[in-house]
């Protein structure tokens, strides 16, 4: 190849230069390209696509420290995807979700949090996630042990602005913060989360009183649904819920749902398919179920063999052509652990 043939990686034209800028984490990004010259400077805060592992943060703190004064977050003004994978212990220093009000274009926020500590780091995610004003947010996924743990104080209404959400997962939220969702995301297509804090109303008509009139009237849009609830000790609260929410999802085609309860009489209706057969009446679309139900019990009378054949003689889950497969442990003397699976 003749010298006057020869190309360098700055020939290369935008739009590929962007194209492998979204492929690096910030770290390296700035580490390999920032400082070049002006044109790659000036592409290198044009990338929509951001991702952030927090094991470069601890173990090159020197360049995170450098990153923030030569290059700060702020500087983005484009990013339409940030990704953020953060595995240490918490540090106000390197707390990367505070500078996302500076990301108004954010499009999707997938965030993987796993912090061995108490609640305190999943307090300041959530407060900072869910006080957010994002327009054009489509996909919120929040996972990790982070969002595994409940708030400590749920008080006061998140001011979130979320108008164009149509996916949100997360690992676990408060009742409340759910509700504010479904209320505020009118196109929402997909909802994933464990709830807790539920509402005592075990009256339908009085909890459908309690909820916003966007809800009542119905979610048309929602096609997707995963729901559940973590009560090992107290009485389970979902069912009243899903009364009210089931039959305002006309076009539910996919529905998870994962409990984990305390049966002293108490989970009759989750428990039952006659009553999963009333609270899916009218979700006619739906294709596909996906149903964990784990109780104990310390009352040997309450036994759950009789429940898993209760479902397994269901002409209604027969119909939806489901399988089944269930798992026991017995503590002597203490307790009894059973988990049923139902899925199509």
């Amino acid at each position: 190849m003749s010298k006057a043939a020869r190309s360098c990686f700055e020939d290369l034209a935008n739009e590929l230069l962007l194209e492998v800028f979204d492929y690096l984490d910030w770290i390296n990004l700035f580490s390999a390209f920032y400082g070049i010259n002006k044109r790659i400077n000036h592409l290198v805060t044009c990338i929509n696509t951001l991702s952030i592992y927090s094991n470069y943060l601890i173990n090159q703190s020197n360049i995170i420290y450098l990153c923030f004064q030569e290059f700060p977050l702020t500087k983005f003004k484009q990013i339409q995807h940030f990704k953020l994978l953060y595995d240490n212990p918490y540090d106000e220093s390197l707390n990367i979700a505070k500078y996302f009000s500076s990301f108004r274009t954010l499009i999707s926020l997938h965030i993987d949090a796993n912090v061995t500590e108490d609640g305190s780091c999943t307090n300041k995610f959530l407060e900072i996630i869910f006080h957010q004003n994002c327009p054009f947010l489509q996909r919120l996924y929040l996972h990790g042990n982070v969002f595994n743990q409940g708030l400590e104080s749920t008080q006061g209404v998140c001011t979130f602005h979320f108008p164009s959400l149509l996916h949100i997962h997360v690992a676990k939220l408060p009742f409340r913060i759910a509700i504010q969702l479904l209320d505020q995301c009118s196109r929402l297509h997909s909802f994933s989360a464990m709830l807790y804090d539920y509402p005592t109303e075990e009256n339908v008509t009085a909890l459908a009183n309690q909820m916003p009139e966007s809800i009542r009237v119905g979610l048309p849009t929602l096609t997707n649904l995963s729901l559940g609830e973590k009560n090992r000790f107290h009485k389970e609260s979902t069912s009243t819920f899903l009364e009210f929410l089931l039959p305002r999802c006309p076009n539910l085609r996919t529905f998870h749902f994962d409990i984990h309860c305390n049966d002293n009489g108490d989970c009759e209706k989750i428990l039952h398919p006659d009553w999963w057969k009333y609270a899916l009446r009218s979700n006619s679309h739906l294709v596909h179920i996906d149903f964990r139900l784990s109780w104990w019990t310390r009352h040997i009378i309450h036994n759950g063999y009789e429940k898993i054949q209760r479902f397994r003689a269901s002409p209604f889950f027969n119909q939806l052509n489901t399988t089944m497969t269930h798992t026991f442990n017995s503590e002597f003397m203490r307790s009894m652990d059973y988990e049923l699976f139902i899925k199509n």
